[in-house]
């Protein structure tokens, strides 16, 4: 109960400061997932993770109400929604963890039951010895029946299990993915002022470009290659350093190909790019993504060595 009177108190301050400012998307998205949470399960099942969504959402509340229009406050709102969907899916594992084991449970007790009937029916059995071989036919049967029902119900059980375990290993992979998506940006915050001052060596002027060199892809794809990460945390360090400039990241590529699909090849690339480092903290409206193809090559494209200079991503400083 103390978590939703807590939640009404923020949403009236918040209410109170959108008379003078519009409230971002993503702090309304984050108290729309921290009030789902804490009506559902999360609350008994997970508690801790959402007394986490709970602080992360009042750090939210309180940047808003200093500085409406910060960008801080957008990534903090991003933060606060990430925990509270957590604090849900976890409780949605929970859920599943405990349905996985009733079921494991009643399918010992059937099991149990119906090999102490046949237990049973089998002494009758010998008991009876005297009996007509007709009620013998009928008791085997009976027993034939019997095991007949454990292997149905043995299978339904693993059925039923395997069912709830895939669940449960989708819901957790789920969990892990929005775990390594929320350490990334929070780290991307919290080490944006020591790479600030360590390994900047891109320098960003205005109306000047800088050619990413390293940057490089797979062939005729837009999936950056493991050993492009040095250039562009370079990059990202630039960013970091120069909080201020407006960038256009241009893709481009050789001749080799129709001039559409380099034209739309250059482009996927190029997004690619801005997607990283938008991941890595990076405010996506500083980054404009533009896709040349072909048409502005650096060197002729008649040797292997003029077509890698020409296959590349640049940075142009707007402001």
């Amino acid at each position: 109960m103390k978590p939703i009177t807590y939640l009404i108190t923020i949403a009236c301050v918040g209410l109170l400061v959108s008379c003078a400012s519009v409230t971002p998307p993503e702090l309304i998205n984050a108290r729309q997932a921290y009030q789902q949470a804490s009506t559902g399960q999360a609350a008994q099942l997970v508690p801790a993770e959402l007394h986490k969504a709970q602080v992360a959402l009042a750090t939210a509340e309180k940047s808003f109400e200093n500085d409406p229009k910060s960008f801080t406050t957008r990534d903090l709102a991003y933060i606060a929604d990430r925990k509270a969907k957590m604090a849900e899916a976890l409780a949605i594992t929970a859920i599943g963890n405990a349905t996985t084991a009733k079921a494991n449970k009643d399918y010992q007790a059937t099991q149990t039951e119906i090999v102490k009937n046949t237990k049973e029916d089998l002494a009758l059995s010998e008991r009876s010895s005297a009996l007509k071989t007709e009620q013998i036919a009928v008791e085997q049967k009976a027993g034939i029946d019997a095991e007949a029902r454990l292997v149905q119900q043995q299978s339904d059980a693993d059925a039923e299990a395997l069912r709830v375990k895939e669940s449960t290993d989708a819901e957790a992979r789920n969990v892990k993915g929005l775990s390594d998506a929320e350490a990334r940006r929070v780290k991307g915050l919290s080490d944006a002022e020591a790479n600030r001052l360590s390994n900047t060596i891109i320098l960003l002027e205005k109306g000047k470009k800088v050619v990413l060199r390293g940057v490089n892809f797979e062939t005729n794809k837009a999936e950056i290659r493991n050993e492009s990460t040095t250039i562009l945390q370079r990059a990202y360090n630039a960013m970091v350093a120069n909080p201020n400039v407006q960038i256009e990241i241009s893709g481009h590529t050789d001749n080799v190909g129709s001039q559409v699909s380099n034209q739309v090849l250059s482009l996927k690339r190029v997004q690619a790019v801005r997607n990283w480092l938008v991941e890595k903290g990076i405010t996506s409206n500083r980054m404009k993504a533009v896709g040349k193809g072909q048409n502005e090559p650096m060197s002729s494209n008649t040797t292997d060595a003029g077509r890698a200079e020409n296959r590349r991503i640049e940075f142009y400083v707007q402001q």
